[in-house]
C-alpha cells in the first residue's frame, strides 16, 4: 500500500511540474505531447489512487470479520468440567436469547465454534458430540458400577 501512495505522489509531482512548464512552450507541437504525457500522469496518479482505496476497503471488511470473530469467541469461557474435561461454555450473560450450551475446545481452539450435541449419559459421565470434528467427549467423573453381584446375600 505505501507503494502505490509512493507512486501516486510521484505522478502527482511530475503532473504539477509538468502543469508549470506548459505556459512557457510556444511550440504547439511540443505543447500537445506534453498535455497528453500530462495526461497520462494524471491517469496514473488517478489509478494508484484507486488501488489505494480499494486496499483499504478489503483491509477495513478484514478488520471487521477480525473483530466480530473475537466479539464472539468473548462469549464464551473455558470450564473444566471435571476429571480433565473443558469445553467453553456460553457465558449467561452473552446468552442474547440462545439456550445456555457448551463448545467444543478443539474447534474453539482452531477459531471455530461448534455447539456440542447430547449423546447419551454413562457411569454418571454425560457424552457429548461434536459435529464438526467427530470428536466424542464425555463430560465429569466417571462414577464405577460394581457388576459383581456375586458376593451379595440377595442372589
Amino acid at each position: 500500500m505505501i507503494s502505490e501512495a509512493m507512486a501516486g505522489a510521484s505522478a502527482l509531482k511530475t503532473a504539477f511540474d509538468m502543469a508549470k512548464a506548459l505556459k512557457d512552450i510556444n511550440d504547439a507541437a511540443t505543447r500537445n505531447a506534453a498535455v497528453i504525457e500530462l495526461q497520462e500522469k494524471i491517469l496514473s496518479a488517478q489509478q494508484a489512487q484507486f488501488e489505494m482505496s480499494k486496499r483499504v476497503d478489503e483491509l477495513e471488511k478484514e478488520l471487521a470479520a477480525i473483530k466480530s470473530k473475537a466479539d464472539e469467541r468473548n462469549r464464551y469461557q473455558l470450564k473444566d468440567y471435571g476429571a480433565g474435561t473443558f469445553a467453553y461454555e456460553l457465558k449467561p450473560a452473552e446468552s442474547r436469547g440462545e439456550p445456555h450450551h457448551r463448545a467444543c475446545a478443539k474447534c474453539f481452539n482452531e477459531g471455530k465454534i461448534s455447539i456440542l450435541q447430547f449423546s447419551h449419559k454413562t457411569e454418571g459421565q454425560d457424552w457429548f458430540d461434536c459435529r464438526r470434528c467427530d470428536h466424542n467427549q464425555a463430560f465429569g467423573v466417571r462414577v464405577r458400577r460394581d457388576t459383581d453381584y456375586s458376593h451379595h446375600s440377595d442372589f
